[in-house]
């Protein structure tokens, strides 16, 4: 049943990493991939769209699922040209692909800039109808944020669970639906995945 059929829903999604990482700590790369492939499963399944930045660990998952499930046209990855010369193969193969498409945003003065550049881009896309957060570090905060400022009313959803960046933010603000809210941090992510799709499928999301 495509109880999200046309409508997009933003990820945001990464594995802490370096040294960089341990400042979000803890996190669990293991959850980490289980939610993110809940989330996307779920979505998919329900007919629903990806718009997310591309990130070598998260891309694979997506396009594995995608082609699992067979869906056509489902996936919007932007790239920034900051960071061409670290394109994972999964992510070129969206070329020719009936999955979905890279969109390349330009490469600016700075990665900072880049990235900046890159967000605007995907934000501007299209209508999102939902925005969900998973792990990660700054740029899970950062676009959490940015969400915030741009796409008013539209729910927010922090996966609490696998740690990382997304365990950070809040989860009782009123862009979050409160039927999720007890939910966020549960482990249960298939089970949390579902919860997902009826707030976001709901006539009112």
């Amino acid at each position: 049943m495509e109880r999200l059929a046309g409508r997009h829903i933003f990820l945001s999604a990464s594995f802490p990493s370096g040294e960089r990482g341990e400042g979000f700590r803890p996190f669990d790369a293991a959850a980490i991939a289980e939610a993110v492939t809940a989330i996307v499963r779920a979505v998919l399944a329900s007919g629903g769209k990806l718009v997310f930045g591309g990130h070598p660990t998260i891309t694979p998952l997506v396009l594995m699922i995608g082609r699992e499930l067979g869906v056509r046209q489902a996936v919007d990855v932007f790239q920034s040209e900051w960071f061409k010369d670290k394109i994972t193969v999964e992510t070129l193969s969206l070329y020719g692909s009936e999955i979905g498409t890279i969109h390349w945003t330009r490469r600016c003065a700075s990665r900072d800039h880049s990235l900046v550049e890159m967000r605007r881009r995907m934000f501007d896309f299209v209508e999102l109808d939902g925005a969900v957060f998973i792990g990660g570090m700054e740029g899970i905060l950062d676009e959490y944020e940015y969400a915030g400022h741009v796409l008013a009313g539209v729910p927010r959803i922090p996966i609490a669970g696998p740690g990382g960046a997304a365990a950070l933010l809040p989860s009782e603000g009123a862009d979050c639906p409160a039927i999720l809210r007890q939910w966020i941090g549960s482990r249960r992510y298939p089970f949390v995945a579902s919860l997902i799709v009826d707030a976001l499928a709901a006539p009112d999301a």
